[in-house]
């Protein structure tokens, strides 16, 4: 019997420290699950069939941060903006097909069109990290390729 109370005892302690450990985990608003770091990644440009967008031809910078609870809060002029719920999965890119691939999906907003589910792709370059997200529709010119750099906090 005392086995038993001993081990109750114990499986409550590990709870315990268990759910201070959760605590100690809280990451800042900043912190982004693709990067797995504190930061953003910042707007280069969008290109699609109506041509190429860039901070300087809208008039203002953007920030993707994806949460790690799946919300993306995308900034303008570094004040926030839009925020939506994201998905990441592997899957197989509709309608031009190929091998499954690392997909994003989540709105797009209407001042940068795009497809919501989006190919990403993450490139790391001496000093610098890149993602580029291509609408699924791409092959179709029914997307865009959109261009970030990495800004860590």
């Amino acid at each position: 019997m005392k086995k038993y109370v001993l081990y109750a005892a114990l499986l409550g302690l590990a709870q315990l420290s268990t759910g201070c450990q959760r605590d100690a985990d809280v990451r800042p608003a900043s912190y982004d699950a693709l990067a797995l770091a504190t930061g953003h990644w910042e707007w280069d440009s969008s290109a699609y069939q109506g041509g190429l967008k860039t901070p300087g031809t809208v008039g203002y910078t953007r920030q993707l941060i994806f949460g790690p609870e799946g919300q993306l809060l995308i900034h303008r002029r570094g004040q926030a903006d839009y925020r939506a719920a994201y998905q990441f999965s592997m899957g197989t890119p509709q309608p031009c097909g190929g091998a499954p691939v690392p997909l994003v999906t989540y709105p797009s907003e209407p001042n940068l069109p795009n497809t919501p589910v989006k190919l990403y792709r993450l490139d790391q370059h001496p000093g610098l990290q890149l993602l580029t997200l291509s609408g699924e529709g791409l092959c179709l010119d029914s997307g865009a390729q959109e261009t970030y750099h990495w800004v860590a906090e």
